[in-house]
């Protein structure tokens, strides 16, 4: 059995558990911003929260950038109710909803001393391509002395996503760790379970969709929650 000493983690939807951060953040803006204020809020968040499939697939191809992808996201919302906006407004309104949906991020205490009980057996990462400020996210979590910024990837700024090979040797390369020292731990099969077993590390699969397993690939572990990892790896630590 492999003895790791380094836990990468997916962030959105593993240990930020949910999304009722960017829900909650949008209709409190849309309800602030003059272009939207009177809006069907509930609508719009759901034309926000499904894109085009051709807008996602050029984020992911690369073709455009997360700015541009915003843009264009808040664009296509704003045509289902045949409102034709600026990018001006929209970089106004992109701007409002990040102030305000960071606000909603809080300590989870509970994710806390899980991470507190972990990193006394493990070092720690996050890769995420998360749209919004992970370093951010982790400060209103509470997990900041955790995660410096220095062990959270982010595909932004490096410009390219995960499940691309280079986004998890970056931070293996950043922790001085093999593949095989690894254990991914996330809520995407593509990303978090098949990006990561393909360079050579083992995952554990967050799946709290509770759906089968999209392909035969061997994990390590599935559990339901983040919070189910603690018997896994401290039971497992403990027989090694």
């Amino acid at each position: 059995m492999n003895i790791y000493s380094l836990l990468l983690f997916d962030l959105d939807d593993t240990l930020l558990e949910n999304s009722s951060w960017f829900d909650d953040g949008l209709v409190h803006s849309l309800k602030e911003h003059p272009v939207t204020r009177g809006m069907d809020g509930q609508l719009f968040l759901k034309k926000i929260k499904q894109p085009p499939k051709s807008l996602i697939a050029k984020l992911i191809s690369g073709e455009i950038n997360t700015y541009e992808f915003k843009i264009e996201r808040w664009k296509s919302a704003f045509d289902y109710f045949d409102v034709k906006v600026n990018n001006e407004a929209i970089e106004q309104l992109e701007s409002l909803f990040h102030n305000i949906s960071m606000k909603f991020i809080t300590i989870n205490e509970n994710v806390l001393n899980l991470m507190n009980e972990l990193t006394k057996h493990y070092e720690v990462g996050i890769v995420t391509n998360g749209l919004y400020d992970p370093h951010q996210k982790v400060i209103n979590m509470g997990l900041g002395d955790i995660f410096s910024q220095d062990k959270i990837f982010h595909a932004e700024p490096l410009g390219f996503r995960k499940p691309d090979s280079r986004i998890y040797h970056i931070a293996l390369e950043a922790f001085n760790k093999k593949p095989e020292e690894t254990l991914f731990i996330g809520d995407s099969w593509t990303h978090d379970v098949i990006g990561p077993m393909e360079v050579g590390m083992d995952a554990i699969w967050v799946n709290f969709r509770g759906i089968e397993k999209p392909t035969e690939h061997t994990l390590f572990a599935m559990v339901s929650s983040i919070g189910e990892i603690r018997d896994v790896l401290l039971r497992n630590r403990s027989e090694k």
